[in-house]
């Protein structure tokens, strides 16, 4: 089963690393709390050096797509 999660529409994501999950706020693996949708990471999150989820666009904010607010 394949699960989209918020990190992949965040600009702090790392796309060339995909398989390893990793971003810029947990440059060596992001949390599995995170992963697993447990922590919805739009607030401060232990080790996240104050960075959080933040959209790539308005036109790609998973929150928006998901609350129906975008679809494409």
């Amino acid at each position: 089963m394949d699960i989209t999660i918020p990190c992949i529409f965040c600009k702090h994501f790392n796309r060339d690393e995909r398989e390893n999950m990793t971003c810029a706020a947990y440059p060596n693996g992001i949390p599995k709390e995170i992963q697993e949708l447990k922590v919805i990471h739009t607030e401060s999150y232990p080790a996240d050096n104050g960075i959080k989820y933040e959209p790539l666009s308005d036109q790609h904010d998973y929150f928006k797509y998901f609350k129906g607010e975008i679809r494409q």
